[in-house]
């Protein structure tokens, strides 16, 4: 894959999903990111725990999604030698992206105003949970509060008259990290411009409201959520359940052009074609229990395959409704690469998802000439320490004072 960041330096300061996320995205597209841990580490590495994924410092595929292609530095920050180090690296840093919040930044010092005066090249990126101003800035914000249970989207994304949604684990910061790095390239294009950097804000509430930003038009004009499937938004954009208990989701944006074809050759029930109560949209969705009920019929008579052939014949626009681990073994996302089998440091490999961004200056004859490549695993904790102090002009007699000092700490 071409690699346009090829040259960026990022100073990665985040921990858990979507700051690493953002600065994995970065690593992606060529920047040469290094992830700055305190000597205890990022707290993800132990988070695989959770998910019944292994934490070993040989094999930690979770920390490896979101922290592959960086090198790491360990840094105590809390020592003056700790942050000279740091200071150091943002001389001739491109970004410095963080997810520490705000008041942590001013008491080590890296806060915007502090970063800005001292190095004005530098693009200053910061997420949090909730944004900049208002009573809740100062909260911590984790994905499951400030993007799901905040916003709306943990109880207004699930069945009607059922408990909420059970989150999972990291999928608003995923959503997020993108967010963050789309910032990060635009600030980057404006500072080729003018030379200079500037700063940076997303939130995890922000990206969930933007995510969310069609209900948050619809609810203003009468619209409620959360919505049942029997009475969806749309009768014809709705899930149904096949004989043989698999469920297809089906997906008709222009109602009057396939309502009779979904009917005659779907439904199989042509007695249905032109019928006044639900050909057109608006009538269809004062009638919308009973025609769902009616599609639900036609799809719980036949199987899975079959009402897949007839869709396809129709030409209306559909999928199979699949689990999460069904996409280890989808074609489409094997023959594309959002999938790919990476190397642990024990040897062992672990399907991770890739990040979906791809870059090319010709067209792709196949997708392994633009998948992202895992050029190497995410560091161990201070793996790379003593290169990237040697690199920025360390002696080596300076640097055993470090380790010694606990000022910096290296794998074994």
């Amino acid at each position: 894959m071409f690699h346009p960041l090829k040259g960026v330096k990022v100073i990665d300061l985040t921990y858990f999903v979507a700051g690493p996320g953002a600065a994995k995205i970065l690593a992606d597209w060529g920047a040469d990111v290094i992830k700055v841990e305190p000597p205890f580490g990022d707290p993800i590495r132990s988070s695989g725990t959770s998910l019944k994924a292994p934490v070993d410092e040989n094999c930690n595929p979770l920390y490896d999604t979101y922290n592959a292609n960086k090198r790491g530095l360990s840094l105590n920050l809390k020592t003056e030698e700790g942050q000279s180090i740091l200071d150091t690296l943002l001389e001739t840093a491109d970004v410095f992206v963080s997810s520490y919040r705000t008041g942590a930044l001013k008491r080590l010092g890296l806060d915007y105003e502090t970063i800005n005066k001292k190095y004005p090249h530098i693009i200053w990126a910061q997420l949090n949970g909730y944004g900049d101003f208002g009573p809740a800035k100062d909260n911590p914000g984790f994905d499951v509060v400030a993007f799901w249970a905040r916003s709306g989207a943990m109880m207004d994304f699930a069945e009607k008259d059922t408990s909420p949604i059970n989150a999972p684990y990291g999928f608003g910061d995923a959503t997020t990290s993108c967010s963050l790095a789309g910032g990060i390239a635009a600030a980057l294009f404006n500072k080729v411009q003018t030379g200079k950097g500037c700063k940076i804000m997303v939130s995890l509430f922000a990206q969930a409201i933007w995510n969310s930003s069609a209900l948050v038009v619809a609810t203003q004009y009468g619209d409620e959520y959360p919505k049942t499937r029997k009475n969806p938004m749309s009768p014809v954009m709705d899930s149904f359940k096949c004989a043989d208990g698999n469920w297809i989701y089906i997906s008709i944006l222009e109602h009057e052009r396939y309502y009779n074809t979904l009917m005659k050759d779907v439904a199989g029930r042509p007695d249905l074609v032109d019928d006044p109560r639900f050909y057109k949209f608006v009538d269809a969705k004062k009638n919308a229990p009973e025609l769902v009920e009616i599609i639900g019929q036609a799809f719980a008579g036949h199987t899975r395959e079959e009402m897949e052939e007839r869709l396809k014949k129709a030409d209306i626009a559909y999928d199979c409704i699949r689990h999460v681990k069904d996409t280890l073994t989808d074609p489409q996302a094997l023959e594309n690469e959002y999938i790919v089998p990476v190397m642990n440091f024990d040897g062992t490999k672990t399907k991770q998802a890739m990040t979906p961004v791809r870059f090319c200056l010709s067209e792709p004859a196949a997708a392994d000439e633009i998948k992202p490549t895992v050029n190497c695993p995410a560091p161990k904790i201070g793996q790379d320490s003593i290169a990237i102090l040697k690199e920025y002009g360390y002696t080596e007699e300076v640097i055993q004072q470090y380790l010694d000092k606990g000022i910096i700490t290296r794998s074994k």
